[in-house]
């Protein structure tokens, strides 16, 4: 880990999240964040500051639980999408995550299909998936797994880059319009 200030820490993020060429390794990436949390005193405050998700500065920060072969794996681009190294960090064992980081590396398709079913091969069902989420999520958060086919994702993801913003907000706002309208009872919605 190199040596970080506020100033450099920042950068990173900024530079390495706003562009579609990142210049930075996802570990360092997560590093930054790492730094700025401990700096700010949350992940919602790193994020409002940077402009990101509270999820996404915590899946940045998961990476740094990996073990140090899939952190130096990451580090070398061999895995160099977020949502993948996540979901290898979601995987807990770190034997497992070992293999399967090997095998993503070794994958000649980007198809992030492919390495979700190569991922969820390691023997975690959905189930255990969510379970592991909640297990892992922040007091307070409730979390809610929606599946979406390929055409509603791709157009969730579409609207969101339309409008600047997370995805997971993008749903979370339109959810809160719906309910609102539906509900005029006691709700009190955010």
């Amino acid at each position: 880990m190199r040596k970080l200030d506020e100033q450099t820490a920042l950068a990173i993020l900024f530079a390495n999240t706003k562009r579609k060429k990142r210049t930075e390794d996802l570990v360092t990436i997560a590093e930054a964040c790492e730094f700025l949390v401990k700096r700010y005193g949350t992940q919602t405050a790193v994020a409002q500051k940077v402009g990101l998700s509270p999820e996404m500065i915590r899946e940045f920060r998961k990476l740094l639980t990996l073990p140090k072969q899939v952190k130096d794996m990451v580090r070398a681009r061999e895995i160099d999408r977020l949502d993948v190294a996540y979901r290898i960090s979601m995987l807990g064992d770190a034997r497992k995550q070992m293999q399967i980081a090997r095998q993503v590396a070794k994958l000649q398709s980007d198809d992030v299909r492919d390495i979700k079913r190569l991922v969820s091969s390691a023997g975690m069902s959905t189930r255990e998936s969510q379970e592991k989420v909640l297990e892992s999520k922040l007091r307070g958060l409730h979390v809610f797994i929606m599946d979406f086919n390929d055409e509603q994702y791709h157009a969730i993801m579409e609207r969101a880059r339309e409008n600047r913003m997370d995805a997971a907000e993008l749903v979370r706002q339109v959810v809160l319009r719906w309910l609102k309208t539906k509900s005029k009872s006691s709700l009190k919605l955010n």
